[in-house]
């Protein structure tokens, strides 16, 4: 009995990893649901250039918001995976609060900036509308920390709870008043999101609070705040890049088509989102302890749990897109029957999404083990190719075109990245990585079988 028990927990223990995949996931689909029902209704809610005009505020604002947190959010997953796992805490908790000084100043400067520059832009914005999405931008740039630095302090649990799930029930709820009471307005739906994201904030505070408290720790130190610093800029580069590859295709839709076109696009894309969204989930869990393992000279774990997580992937989002090409259409229409006119834009999308989801976290790998200058380039490289084919393209044949050009790029660089990581950090985070250890296997096999043969 005492056997079974020790074996039945070492299965569990050997399993982590893709319960843990499988737990972020979840939580991944479940935000992905409710952002996919807060824009159905929004679109339904609104004529077809409101829910554009919506589409390129909500895109610009998410931007901003990577610009605005200038890389902390990548350097504590960093910072405090490799002073924990060399048993260094003033040094992991000094730089949890020099990243909470740095997102506080950066993403207030931001906001009052949007507010006095905007209008030059967006010469018909409400004044409210402004002021809202401006609100929306800094709890938005504080949630993004506070996501971050909870996932590695508490775990993704709570990080990912508060980061997908919370803020938009309370922005699901308001939607569903204003639909069915006075109609939808964007200042309203930027209010609602940044009321509900206050929310989150304090929920992770709580959790981040109890386990420095459960911790003791022998004061705090600042001394490397010049290194923090210098560490960051390079991640707040490449997150700028990353950002632009997401954000940049509805907002130049919307200069070079139209913002009825930017809205088509948006609602493909929403969808299409799906993918990523379990791709994010895998890097929720990656991040947690890529920095850790690698610092503390686990690379075989490493490379098991990396394993784990595209075996995962690939498992949920390969029945997902054949959904995709046999029910597209039929999909679409949960926005509003203009759209299943955009169902090429979404077979483009998922397509691209799901190849690059089997590429694997390589993108955190190379941000949490000291690539972060090499990625950097590489990503600025592939956003200016990018941003010129997608606008190239956009301009020539609107939704669908701007959807080959961020394919046509992103696909193969995340095959790309992939390959580097497995170079320079030693780890393979494909689906590649699957077949190493059955050529081994079946290698092995062969040599048993051939030691078994009698002599002749």
């Amino acid at each position: 009995m005492r056997e079974r028990l020790a074996t039945l927990i070492e299965k569990l223990k050997s399993r982590r990893a893709t319960v843990g995949a499988g737990a972020a996931m979840v939580i991944k689909a479940g935000g992905a649901l409710l952002t996919l029902a807060v824009f159905t209704l929004a679109a339904r809610a609104m004529t077809a250039d409101q829910f554009g005009h919506l589409a390129v505020w909500f895109n610009t604002v998410n931007f901003l918001a990577v610009a605005a947190v200038f890389g902390q959010d990548t350097l504590i997953a960093r910072s405090f995976g490799e002073y924990e796992g060399k048993g260094d805490r003033p040094q992991a908790w000094g730089a949890y609060r020099f990243g909470w000084g740095i997102t506080i100043l950066a993403g207030a400067a931001v906001a009052m900036a949007m507010v006095l520059v905007a209008p030059v832009f967006f010469s018909c914005a409400a004044r409210t509308t402004l002021l809202a999405a401006a609100f929306f931008l800094l709890t938005q740039t504080l949630l993004h920390y506070s996501s971050h630095s909870t996932r590695v302090i508490v775990g993704f649990v709570v990080s990912e709870a508060s980061r997908e799930l919370i803020w938009r029930v309370l922005l699901l709820v308001v939607i569903i008043w204003s639909v069915l009471h006075q109609g939808l307005t964007t200042a309203e739906f930027f209010a609602a999101a940044g009321l509900g994201q206050i929310l989150s904030l304090g929920v992770a505070l709580l959790y981040v609070r109890r386990a420095y408290r459960e911790h003791a720790v022998d004061g705090v130190s600042y001394g490397n705040w010049r290194v923090w610093l210098s560490r960051s800029t390079p991640m707040w580069q490449s997150a700028m890049l990353e950002a632009a590859s997401m954000y940049f295709d509805v907002m130049l839709i919307g200069y070079v088509a139209s913002p009825a076109a930017a809205g088509d696009y948006f609602a493909a894309a929403r969808l299409a989102n799906v993918f990523l969204m379990v791709m994010t989930g895998l890097n929720t869990y990656t991040v947690s302890r890529s920095a850790t393992l690698y610092f503390s000279g686990q690379i075989d774990k490493l490379q098991d749990i990396l394993r784990s997580l595209a075996m995962v992937s690939t498992a949920m989002l390969a029945p997902l897109l054949l959904l995709i090409y046999v029910f597209g259409g039929a999909l679409l229409t949960i926005f509003g029957a203009r759209f299943s006119s955009d169902y090429s834009t979404l077979v483009v999308l998922s397509t691209a999404c799901f190849i690059m989801s089997t590429c694997g976290s390589a993108s955190v790998i190379l941000l949490t083990t000291g690539q972060e200058k090499l990625y950097s380039r590489i990503i600025g490289v592939a956003t200016l190719l990018r941003v010129a084919l997608t606008t190239l393209l956009a301009w020539r044949f609107g939704a669908v075109g701007a959807a080959c050009g961020w394919a046509l790029v992103n696909t193969p660089l995340f095959m790309l990245l992939s390959v580097i990581c497995k170079r320079e950090v030693g780890v393979d985070p494909s689906i590649l990585s699957v077949l190493a250890p059955l050529r081994a296997k079946f290698a092995s096999q062969a040599v048993g079988h051939s030691t078994a043969q009698p002599s002749r």
